[in-house]
């Protein structure tokens, strides 16, 4: 069964996304429990950091299922639901009091590096590659999403990461400033357990400071509406059919711009 799963070790609350024969994509029922799984471990006042990983060592996450996408089609008021459900997802890991680390190992596309990015440490594994492959599916990525990889690396590498749609290796990730730290792949978890730790033995109210101004500081206002009416053209594209039609058929998709 698809699921996020949470434990506790002492002060480090752990988010498992389960999904390991699947490469972790994330479903429906997937985005809209990660809130929950946040929610549990925060309201802990014990916890002090958490953890959030893929189940196995083949991906973090592969993105957002794309069988759930094939399913919506072009119905507005279904890809209206997924937009929220996954931004509330990443919103809740960001909005998070404690924080929160990934651990990247393998895959993390799409949906599973927007996740990763509203972590506010990624350790990658040196196995680890990185994409937005939203161009190739004929979708527009959702600004807050945007705005979250562009405070990690910048506006110049946010348009090459969106527009290229290339894969980046962990070193890569790493020079590109959407990565914190490279470490051996097997290692990946310790790793960040141990940050995760050296967190938890600090003030827990100097570091939710920390966090709480960082947000402040870097938080992106202004009107979107211009973007958004871009982004809910692409749903309803023909070219996000073709995008979705294709990926299932293991072919190249032939866009059209309309």
């Amino acid at each position: 069964m698809a699921a996020i799963h949470t434990h506790t070790d002492g002060a480090i609350g752990w988010i498992v996304i389960d999904r390991p024969h699947q490469r972790n994509a994330i479903t429906m029922d997937m985005w809209l429990k990660i809130p929950d799984a946040v929610a549990a471990l925060t309201g802990d006042d014990t916890i002090r950091a958490i953890v959030m990983h893929g189940a196995g060592d083949v991906a973090f996450a592969a993105g957002a299922d794309v069988s759930d996408l094939q399913k919506m089609g072009s119905d507005a008021q279904a890809l209206a639901a997924f937009e929220a459900a996954f931004e509330a997802a990443q919103a809740s890991i960001e909005a998070a009091a404690v924080p929160v680390i990934a651990a990247i190992r393998g895959a993390c596309m799409g949906g599973g590096m927007a996740l990763a990015l509203a972590c506010d440490i990624r350790i990658a594994g040196d196995d680890a590659r990185f994409a937005i492959p939203a161009a190739r599916l004929g979708l527009g990525y959702a600004a807050p999403a945007v705005a979250r990889l562009m405070r990690a690396a910048g506006p110049m590498v946010a348009f090459e990461v969106l527009a290229t749609a290339r894969e980046y290796t962990a070193d890569a990730a790493r020079v590109a400033g959407f990565v914190n730290e490279v470490v051996p792949a097997h290692n990946t978890l310790k790793r960040a357990g141990a940050v995760a730790w050296q967190i938890a033995t600090n003030a827990p109210l100097s570091v939710r400071a920390a966090k709480a101004t960082l947000a402040a500081l870097t938080r992106q206002d202004g009107a979107l509406e211009a973007a958004q009416a871009m982004i809910e053209r692409c749903g309803a594209s023909a070219d996000f059919a073709e995008g979705r039609a294709a990926f299932l058929e293991k072919r190249r998709p032939r866009f059209h711009g309309r």
